[in-house]
This record gives structure tokens, C-alpha cells and sequence, in this order.
């Protein structure tokens, strides 16, 4: 895929070399001179922003996302599961965050204490009735997405939150997360996905933005994390959150 960056930094930069020797030598211009001068600055600037720009494009990325979410809408419509899913960190699901969707649709959510076999429907705990099916979601590589470690407070969970759905992604304007012991709770600003009640995923899940913020708190707490409500109010997506300690999840 061409980079529209690359190559008008490029043009500008050669083209303002060209300029400058020529403006001063030939020409004796102050203003073409000048004029060369900002050519090659904006040329570096262009050059710079050619090799932040991501691999994918945001379209591309939604495209995917999307279509990861239909298929798995299917499979939860055949199987009728409506229960709340776990986010689980890379530690309980095999290597990377992963959700765990219950088969039974009470409230309970089983202890999970050591990691998962990396299988479709996996056994979740202790009891017969605990389990459930194990799948990869929105947020499931967004860690992959960051260059540095993410810390566990909430002004670095929010701004690396903010990198992916803003910077990476560009699917939001930003994000902030705010963490009260067992609770917590995500705002999303702007959000150009909004949840889409039709798919029996997103009942299960939430929207493709609270998928990522679930991924996000789960891998970098440490623990699993389950969607308790999500609304919208006036251009902001308000995401409540739990995090299952040890004490909740018995």
C-alpha cells in the first residue's frame, strides 16, 4: 500500500533542496530562498508522519474488526448464549486476552485461577456447569498495538487507551478510565462505532470500543474483567466495568 506521507515528504524535500542552491546561486531571491527552506521542513515533517502511520489502515482495521464480529455473532445466535462474557488476561487465555462466554446464563462466573486450554469450549471451574466457549475479540491484539508497557494506573491506562482508539485506530477522540477497587469505569469521547443491539454478540460482549477497553483493563490489571453496562450520553460512550477479584469470584 503506498504512503501518501512518504511520498510527498520526499517530493517536497528534493524539491526544496533544488530550490534553495538555485534561489541563492542563480536567482539572488530571499523570498524562493525562504520558500525552499520551509519546502524541506515540511518535507521532514511529512517523512516523519510516513512512518508513525500504521501498517493497516483504520478502514482496513474496522473492516476486519467488523467481519470477526459477524462470524462470531453467528456462532453465539446458533449456540443462543446471551451470558455476560470474562475477559480474561493473556495469563488465563493462552497467550493473549481472550473473552470466556459461560453456557449458563445466571449470574454467577466461575473462579478462574489458572489458564485456560486454548480451545473452543473449554471447562471453567470447579463445577460440571462451568463452562463456557473461549473466543478472540476486538481487543484480543491491541496490546500488540502499544510499543511500550502499559502501567497500572489510570492516567497511563487512559492514555494508552486514548493511542489505540485515537491514534492506531482512529475510531474515537479519546478515552478515560477511572478505577474505584473492584469497579471501573471508561468513557470514550466521540466514538464512531456505537453499540448495535441487533448483534447477539455485542449482548454478550458490548460494542467493539468497550471490547478494547475490557482487553485493555483485564491485560493490564492482571485480571479477569466482565462489561456491566454500557450507555450513551450526548457524544460520550460511558462504559461501567468489574474487575472479578479473588474475594468476588468465589
Amino acid at each position: 500500500m503506498k504512503n501518501r506521507y512518504s511520498e510527498l515528504g520526499w517530493g517536497l524535500l528534493i524539491a526544496g533542496i533544488g530550490l534553495v542552491p538555485t534561489s541563492y546561486i542563480m536567482l539572488r531571491s530571499v523570498p524562493l530562498i525562504s520558500l525552499g527552506m520551509a519546502m524541506m521542513v515540511l518535507g521532514a515533517v511529512c517523512l516523519v508522519l510516513g512512518r508513525a502511520r500504521p501498517k493497516i489502515s483504520p478502514e482496513m482495521s474496522i473492516l476486519l474488526m467488523e467481519t470477526g464480529l459477524e462470524n462470531l455473532n453467528s456462532l453465539l445466535e446458533e449456540m443462543g448464549l446471551k451470558s455476560k462474557g470474562i475477559y480474561l488476561p493473556s495469563r488465563l487465555a493462552g497467550g493473549k486476552p481472550r473473552a470466556l462466554i459461560p453456557l449458563h446464563s445466571d449470574l454467577h462466573f466461575p473462579a478462574i485461577n489458572k489458564p485456560l486450554e486454548r480451545r473452543l469450549i473449554v471447562s471453567c471451574g470447579e463445577l460440571p456447569e462451568d463452562m463456557g466457549i473461549l473466543v478472540t475479540t476486538a481487543g484480543s491484539n491491541i496490546m500488540g498495538m502499544l510499543e511500550a508497557d502499559v502501567g497500572t494506573s489510570s492516567e497511563e491506562m487512559s492514555t494508552a487507551l486514548t493511542t489505540i482508539l485515537a491514534g492506531i485506530l482512529d475510531i474515537a477522540a479519546g478515552a478515560d478510565i477511572r478505577i474505584n477497587g473492584s469497579k471501573a469505569e471508561v468513557v470514550v469521547y466521540h466514538p464512531r462505532l456505537r453499540k448495535n443491539e441487533a448483534y447477539w454478540a455485542e449482548q454478550s460482549l458490548g460494542s467493539p470500543t468497550a471490547s478494547i477497553a475490557a482487553s485493555l483493563i483485564a491485560e493490564v490489571m492482571n485480571q479477569p474483567v466482565v462489561i456491566e453496562e454500557e450507555e450513551m450520553q450526548q457524544g460520550e460512550d460511558l462504559i461501567r466495568l468489574r474487575l472479578l477479584h479473588a474475594q468476588d469470584e468465589k
